[in-house]
């Protein structure tokens, strides 16, 4: 009896750690392929997040090395989007970002999953020139997968 109640208590063990090990890397939220919820558009017509699981540790590194997230941003231009690249991004608290160094600019982004409409991500952006002479603005959006 006392070898069966050590086997199931090691059994139990497997289990809690196997279950901990899982719940590591959920799929969070702002991961996959959104599309602005305006059709009409000016700004960011899609956003494309990738996330990495980064669960396991190698030489102290998390590991595979590199950002937890990527984001991808397609903005609105004629005849086709204009694509502006993949760039690494963090997670700091609810919010994704990422920063756009475009020469002209530096374009930061927040994203995250929207308070109030359901299902919907929200992405602030704010872009500050590299000449004074032009003004800087911010602007946000939403979007669907």
């Amino acid at each position: 009896m006392k070898r069966f109640s050590k086997l199931i208590f090691k059994i139990s063990a497997l289990i809690i750690v196997v279950v901990i090990s899982l719940g590591l890397c959920l799929t969070p939220f702002e991961e996959g392929n959104w599309s602005n919820i305006d059709p009409d558009t000016r700004g960011i017509t899609r956003v494309n997040v990738r996330f990495i699981c980064q669960d396991q540790i190698l030489n102290g590194q998390l590991y595979p090395p590199g950002p937890p997230f990527y984001i991808h941003i397609y903005g609105k231009c004629h005849p086709t989007d204009c694509d502006w690249g993949e760039v690494g991004a963090q997670q700091a608290g609810e919010f994704v970002y990422a920063t756009y160094d475009q020469g002209f600019a530096k374009r930061y982004v927040y994203i995250k999953k929207s308070k109030y409409r359901p299902n919907t991500l929200w992405m602030y952006m704010y872009t500050d020139f590299t000449d004074p002479n032009r003004e800087d603005y911010s602007m946000q959006q939403w979007f669907r997968k």
